[in-house]
């Protein structure tokens, strides 16, 4: 059975997609996982990071070709009859490298009403991935909203990435009230706070060294002991342009490598994977 972690966080441009995916990666090259990225954003950040030209064209010119296919109310239509079963047409997953794939996302979703059915992701998961996968990961858009509300009733557990600031420790009691009010109160589901992951750290920054205490006193617990720092090498993978490799296993900064191993590897141990 997958387990499914939700990275989710308030704010903006902490690097969450970029941790999401590059964890993804990792589970899959280095602990053997089969995985599956799910992009809930409509900015479809994590879509455009794993995915080719081709591949994005294939979306933009057919929505269900992404988590709008699954969610849809016309998702029946997009099976076939096969010998009096219904056989699933998956046509939003794509394969990104072996053991890894992605339902990419679509600006289309926006046009959804999930909150009609905030489940309708959980049970797609719940009868269809279920026993295909080890471990499901989902990206979602910075902010309080139904796509956040239909990840989180999908998942397990949910791990926050963030950025060693004031904004960041202002917003996480937030998103825990929301979790703890909302999704555990209002709609009974069991979900754990798996951990958080400093990243984009500059440890000689005063931000850092100011705020990281604080973060470490009230949430000792849930700090993983690895964190991920800033690298250009890791902002130039985004850009084909500037670099050919992407994902940071493969990258020349042995530092950033063993980062992103740590990492994994704990979540692996925290998350019970």
């Amino acid at each position: 059975m997958a387990k499914v972690i939700t990275f989710i966080n308030m704010k903006g441009g902490v690097g969450k997609t970029t941790l999401a995916v590059n964890v993804a990666y990792t589970l899959a090259k280095i602990e053997k996982k089969k995985v599956l990225v799910i992009d809930m954003d409509p900015q479809m950040n994590a879509t455009q990071y794993t995915l080719n030209e081709s591949q994005m064209d294939e979306i933009l010119k057919d929505r269900n070709k992404s988590v709008y296919g699954c969610l849809s109310p016309e998702y029946q239509s997009n099976s076939v009859l096969n010998g009096g079963t219904v056989e699933k047409i998956e046509k939003w997953i794509f394969n990104v490298d072996n053991t890894f794939d992605i339902i990419p996302s679509s600006l289309h979703i926006m046009t959804l009403n999930l909150s009609a059915s905030p489940y309708k992701l959980r049970q797609y998961i719940q009868e269809n991935l279920d026993e295909k996968y080890d471990v499901i990961i989902i990206d979602c858009p910075p902010t309080i909203s139904e796509y956040t509300k239909v990840s989180l009733l999908a998942s397990d557990m949910y791990l926050v990435p963030m950025k060693a600031d004031p904004l960041s420790v202002f917003g996480l009691p937030i998103l825990e009230n929301y979790v703890k009010d909302t999704i555990q109160k209002d709609f009974q589901h069991e979900i754990e706070f798996v951990g958080i992951v400093l990243n984009m750290v500059i440890p000689g920054r005063l931000l850092y060294k100011k705020n990281k205490p604080i973060i470490k006193k009230k949430w000792k617990s849930k700090l993983f002991q690895n964190e991920l720092k800033q690298s250009e090498e890791i902002v130039k993978g985004l850009d084909p342009e500037l670099s050919d490799e992407k994902y940071i296993l493969n990258m020349t900064d042995y530092i950033i490598v063993d980062e992103i191993k740590n990492i994994t590897k704990q979540l692996v141990q925290k998350g019970r994977l």
